[in-house]
C-alpha cells in the first residue's frame, strides 16, 4: 500500500503517558513535513481542536483519573461539531472489553486500535482512512455545512464514477431524502440494500419510515430483524424502544432497553432514555439504578447536566419508602453528593432551590427532622429573593416539593401568580392544577379578566370602576402581592385626583398596614417602597420640598 503525502498536514498526539505520546509522534514525523501537537489532558486537547484544524487526532482511551477518557472527547468533539468529518479520527486504547469497545464505537471513530499494536498496523488504518476521507472530502464539507442539494449532488456524481465508497454514498443520500421528508425516494434506496452486507442502515431507514407512518407491526418486525441478526447493532434497540413507546407498550420499551444495556452499559444517553421510560412506569427502583450510573458516567462528559441530578433525587424520593433505613441512608448519601456537585458546577440560583427542596425531602424520608427543616429554611430564603425570576419549570418543580412539605400557602402563592401570568396557557393552567389538592385554574382565570378589565378602568380615570373589579379579583386570590399593589395604586391616584374622597385613603392605609409585613427581600418591595412614599407625601403634603 503506498503512504500517500501527509506534507502539510497536522496531527493532534492524545495520551496522558508520555513516553506513547512521544512513540506516536515519532511516528508521525516518518510521514513527512507534518506539523505534530500532543496533548496529555483531555480539556487540552479540547481546547486544541477547537483552535486548529488537525487533520488526524491519534486519540488514547485512558486519560487518567477524574478527567474525561477519550470516548468522552471523541463524543465532545463530534456532538459540539468541533472537528469537521474530514479529521481521521483513530482511538488507541488497551480497552478490550466488550462495555467499552462498544461504548466507543458508538461515536465512530474512523478507527479503533487495541494495545498491543504494531505501527504498521497503525499506518495501513491511517491510510486507509486517508485515502477515504480524501475521496469524499467534498461530500464531507457539504455535509458539515449542511448543503442538502449539494450533498445529493455530489453523492450522485460519485456513484456514476463508481466510486469505492457506494454503500456509504447512498446511505448519506438517503439520510438526506429521509431528512427532507422525501420518505418515497428514500424508501427506494433502503429497499435496494436492506439484503447487502454491510447495509442494516437500510433496513433501519425502513424501520424508520414505517414508525413515521404508524405502520408500528412493520417497523417492529424490521428493528427486530436487525437484532436477531447482529445483536450488537445497538440503535436497532432504541428505535424499537421508541416503536413500543408510540404504541403505548412502555413496558415492552423498558425490557428492550435493558436488552441493549446488557450488552452496552455505558451510552449515557441511552441510560437516560431507560431512566425516564422506567419513570413513566412507575418503575421508580430501576430508575434510579439508572439514573445513580448517568450520573457517573455523564460527570465528565457532554452530558454532564443539572436535570440527571435531580431526576436522581426524584426517583429514589418514589421509592425511597419502600427501603431498610441504612440502605436508604447510603443511597440518600449518593443524592446529596449528586446534588451537591450539581450546583457547585452549574452555579444558578434557581437549582440550588431545587437542589435544597429535594433534599429536605430526602432528609425527611430518612428521619433526620432537624436537618430537613434547616434545608426547607434556607430554600426559603433564596424563594423570598429570587422567585420571581425562577422559569415556569422551576416554579412548578418547586412547588410540587413545597406541597410535599406542608407548605401548601407557599406553593399556592406561587402557582396563582404563575397562573395568572400565563392565563391563556390551557396546558400550563392543567399542569398547576395537578400540583395542587384544589384546582386554581378557573379562579385565576376570572381574576385575571377582572384584572384586565380594572386596569383599563383604571388607564381611563374611571377609578371607582377599576377599584371594583380589582377588588372582585382580589376576592378571589387574596393573598397575591401584585393585586394588591395595583389596587394600593389605584386608591392613592384616586385619592391624588380627588382628594374630597377620604374612602380611598382609609382603604390604603389598611392595605399599607397589611403590606408592612412584606419581607424586605420580596421582589415585590422596591414598588411597594414607591407607592408607600407617595401614600406618605398624600397624607402629609406639607413634607413635600
Amino acid at each position: 500500500m503506498a503512504t500517500p503525502n501527509f506534507s502539510n498536514k497536522r496531527f493532534l498526539v492524545v495520551d496522558n503517558i508520555k513516553q506513547s505520546r512521544d512513540t506516536l509522534k515519532q511516528f508521525a514525523y516518518t510521514l513527512g513535513d507534518v506539523k505534530v501537537d500532543s496533548a496529555a489532558f483531555a480539556k487540552d486537547a479540547i481546547t486544541a481542536c477547537a483552535n486548529v484544524n488537525y487533520d488526524v487526532i491519534l486519540l488514547g482511551y485512558d486519560l487518567g483519573e477524574n478527567q474525561k477518557n477519550g470516548q468522552q472527547v471523541l463524543e465532545e468533539l463530534k456532538s459540539k461539531n468541533i472537528v469537521k468529518r474530514q479529521t481521521i479520527i483513530i482511538m488507541i486504547t488497551a480497552e478490550v472489553s466488550e462495555a467499552m469497545v462498544l461504548a466507543a464505537l458508538e461515536h465512530k471513530p474512523d478507527e479503533y486500535i487495541a494495545k498491543p499494536y504494531t505501527l504498521h498496523d497503525l499506518k495501513k488504518r491511517l491510510i486507509r482512512s486517508y485515502q477515504k476521507k480524501r475521496s469524499m472530502a467534498k461530500i464531507y464539507k457539504a455535509l458539515d455545512n449542511e448543503d442538502e442539494a449539494k450533498v445529493i449532488r455530489l453523492v450522485k456524481q460519485a456513484i456514476e464514477n463508481q466510486t469505492q465508497y457506494e454503500s456509504e454514498c447512498m446511505g448519506i443520500l438517503s439520510r438526506q431524502y429521509f431528512n427532507m421528508k422525501q420518505f418515497a425516494q428514500a424508501q427506494d434506496i433502503y429497499l435496494r440494500y436492506q439484503n447487502e452486507p454491510n447495509c442494516a442502515w437500510a433496513k433501519i431507514g425502513l424501520g424508520k419510515i414505517a414508525l413515521e407512518n404508524k405502520q408500528y407491526q412493520k417497523a417492529e418486525t424490521y428493528f427486530q430483524e436487525i437484532i436477531d441478526d447482529n445483536r450488537r447493532y445497538l440503535s436497532a434497540y432504541d428505535w424499537l424502544a421508541k416503536t413500543f413507546q408510540a404504541q403505548g407498550e412502555h413496558a415492552k420499551a423498558e425490557q428492550t432497553l435493558e436488552r441493549c444495556l446488557i450488552i452496552s452499559p455505558r451510552s449515557v444517553a441511552r441510560l437516560k432514555f431507560y431512566a425516564n421510560v422506567c419513570l413513566e412506569n412507575e418503575q421508580y427502583s430501576k430508575a434510579a439504578n439508572a439514573l445513580k450510573t448517568t450520573n457517573e458516567l455523564a460527570y465528565h462528559s457532554v452530558h454532564n447536566h443539572p436535570e440527571n441530578a435531580l431526576l436522581f433525587a426524584k426517583a429514589v424520593l418514589e421509592h425511597i419508602s419502600e427501603m431498610p433505613i441504612d440502605q436508604a441512608r447510603k443511597l440518600t448519601n449518593k443524592v446529596f453528593n449528586a446534588l451537591s456537585l450539581m450546583t457547585k458546577d452549574f452555579d444558578d440560583v434557581e437549582l440550588k432551590i431545587r437542589s435544597q427542596l429535594l433534599t429536605a425531602l430526602l432528609q425527611r424520608s430518612i428521619k433526620e427532622k432537624h436537618t430537613s427543616t434547616v434545608s426547607l429554611e434556607a430554600a426559603e430564603k433564596l424563594l423570598d429573593i429570587y422567585q420571581h425570576d425562577m422559569t415556569t419549570q422551576g416554579k412548578l418543580e418547586s412547588s410540587r416539593s413545597l406541597v410535599r412539605l406542608d407548605r401548601e400557602e407557599r406553593a399556592n402563592n406561587i402557582l396563582q401568580q404563575l397562573a395568572q401570568d400565563n392565563a391563556k396557557d390551557e396546558d400550563l393552567l392543567k399542569e398547576i392544577d395537578s400540583c395542587l389538592a384544589k384546582p386554581i385554574s378557573g379562579n385565576i382565570v376570572k381574576a385575571q379578566q377582572a384584572i384586565e378589565v380594572g386596569m383599563s378602568y383604571y388607564k381611563q380615570n374611571q377609578f371607582s370602576e377599576a377599584i371594583n373589579e380589582l377588588s372582585n379579583a382580589s376576592r378571589i386570590i387574596p393573598q397575591h402581592t401584585g393585586l394588591k399593589l395595583n389596587l394600593l395604586q389605584v386608591y392613592l391616584v384616586a385619592y391624588e385626583k380627588n382628594p374630597q374622597n377620604s374612602n380611598y385613603i382609609e382603604r390604603a392605609q389598611l392595605l399599607i398596614k397589611e403590606m408592612d409585613k412584606l419581607p424586605s427581600s420580596s421582589y415585590s418591595q422596591s414598588r411597594y417602597i414607591v407607592l408607600k412614599e407617595k401614600y406618605e407625601l398624600l397624607i402629609n403634603p406639607e413634607t413635600d420640598n
